[in-house]
């Protein structure tokens, strides 16, 4: 345990270092307007879109079945439907008991907010393959978790995340980035 609370601790104080990088996002002037409703700004919102929309860095702890300090990634690649709804790889390495874990899960996400909001909350379900040397697996996953604002399109993630049909509870503290992609 003394582990994985140094490990979310120097996450964190890591976090706050990268803080200080000055990250200038695109020149608003040069992207179309986040509200725009004429129709042509209407039918590519429900269009599906394919490329990096958003990323994640985290760290965490999973708190049962075998604590362990988790280190994580994620991207948003595709747009399906909607710009709140999208397809979300990710991978996540754990350390502690077992020596090792590897993880990587396929999500679809609901973010309940647009992307120029406070605060996104999101959920999600999905697919994830999981070895840690004894178990080697295919379970079904869940993501809830909400994003809070940083420095221009950086937010805070705080973020829950089952595994193995509730069985494993990570819990991810991290920072999200958008692209500003539609």
């Amino acid at each position: 345990m003394r582990a994985t609370l140094t490990v979310l601790f120097l996450a964190c104080a890591a976090a706050s270092v990268a803080g200080a990088q000055d990250f200038r996002p695109p020149d608003p002037a040069r992207r179309p307007a986040p509200d725009s409703t004429g129709p042509a700004e209407a039918a590519e919102s429900n269009a599906l879109v394919a490329g990096i929309l958003g990323f994640s860095t985290r760290a965490g702890a999973q708190v049962t079945q075998d604590g362990q300090a988790v280190l994580g990634s994620t991207l948003d690649l595709v747009q399906l439907w909607s710009p709140r709804v999208r397809l979300r790889p990710s991978a996540e390495v754990g350390f502690g008991r077992p020596e090792k874990s590897l993880g990587a899960n396929v999500e679809v996400v609901f973010r309940f907010q647009p992307e120029s909001a406070p605060a996104i909350p999101y959920v999600g379900a999905g697919v994830g393959y999981y070895d840690d040397g004894s178990i080697e697996r295919v379970w079904p996953t869940f993501v809830l978790g909400f994003e809070l604002p940083y420095r221009g399109t950086v937010r805070w993630l705080f973020e829950y995340h089952a595994l193995d049909g509730l069985r494993r509870s990570r819990f991810l503290v991290g920072l999200a980035a958008s692209t500003g992609a539609r």
